[in-house]
């Protein structure tokens, strides 16, 4: 019986030290030797709404994931650092969340204007896309820009789309959201409260694709845009390591790989 028992003992302890061992295993320090300082030593952490699919979003077991994510992941690693991903689940926070220190960078789809430029600076851009006016499938009413005046019109609150939206339409008429999931569903639903929103075209395709939404894009792309990652005003150490990185990771081909798993197509290109 003593034998059977330390038998079962030995198995528990053994099976205890694999354990540890892969916990080790799962934290193992990168490859490369970090040469920049950042919040928490060690780590890049950089933060999104987290409410942007397919760019940024919570996965059904509650992770950050999305193309952001693991771009973010990849020039993480390619600096020698873990990646850290925040979600702050407010876009307008995240230009105060870096410059009070709890961000090393914005990586959350944030278009490179003259504008924020004065507040964050920008990386070289990480992907080109632009702003699509998507309507309900029962509305034949709007078919461009210049055709959203008088109507009601849905974005995201301190997004570039709404600052574009306003060369058209009143305050009044003027609907801002956290998300441009939840717009775009409004939308669908067909009520009076939204005639159009205005997002980023890939978000619109992929909603449209996944829950079946009862709306459809209108016209050209309202405006081109560039998006990059932003730190705080004047960490230029931190920013030639990103552009450093992010060239390093579209050089080895990971860029491509990651873009096409996500969206078919480079769209850096």
């Amino acid at each position: 019986m003593k034998k059977i028992m330390l038998f079962l003992t030995a198995l528990l302890l053994v099976g205890l030290l694999a354990a540890c061992g892969d916990e080790e295993e799962t934290d193992a320090a990168p490859e490369k030797e970090a040469t920049v300082d950042t919040i928490e030593d060690g780590y890049f952490t950089f933060g999104s709404s987290g409410l942007y699919k397919p760019f940024n979003f919570e996965d059904l077991d509650g992770d950050l994931t999305g193309f952001e994510v693991e771009l973010g992941e990849a020039i993480a690693k390619e600096m020698g650092l873990k990646p850290k991903p925040v979600a702050t689940q407010d876009f307008g926070a995240l230009i105060e969340e870096v410059n009070s220190g709890r961000l090393d960078a914005i990586m959350g789809s944030m278009t490179i204007t003259e504008k924020r430029a004065e507040s964050v600076d920008f990386s070289d851009p990480y992907y080109r896309s632009g702003g699509v006016i998507y309507v309900h499938n029962d509305n034949d009413s709007i078919e461009a820009a210049e055709d959203l005046e008088g109507h009601s019109v849905g974005v995201v609150a301190s997004s570039t789309y709404e600052e574009m939206v306003m060369d058209y339409i009143t305050e009044e008429d003027l609907k801002t959201y956290q998300s441009d999931n939840v717009a775009l569903q409004d939308l669908a639903a067909g009520t009076d409260r939204l005639d159009a929103v205005v997002t980023d075209k890939f978000v619109g395709m992929l909603q449209i694709e996944e829950n079946d939404l009862d709306i459809r894009p209108v016209g050209d792309r309202v405006f081109d845009e560039e998006i990059g990652a932003a730190v705080k005003k004047g960490n230029q150490e931190l920013l030639d390591e990103i552009n450093r990185a992010l060239q390093a990771v579209i050089d080895d081909g990971t860029y491509d790989e990651i873009s096409k798993k996500w969206f078919d197509e480079n769209i850096l290109e």
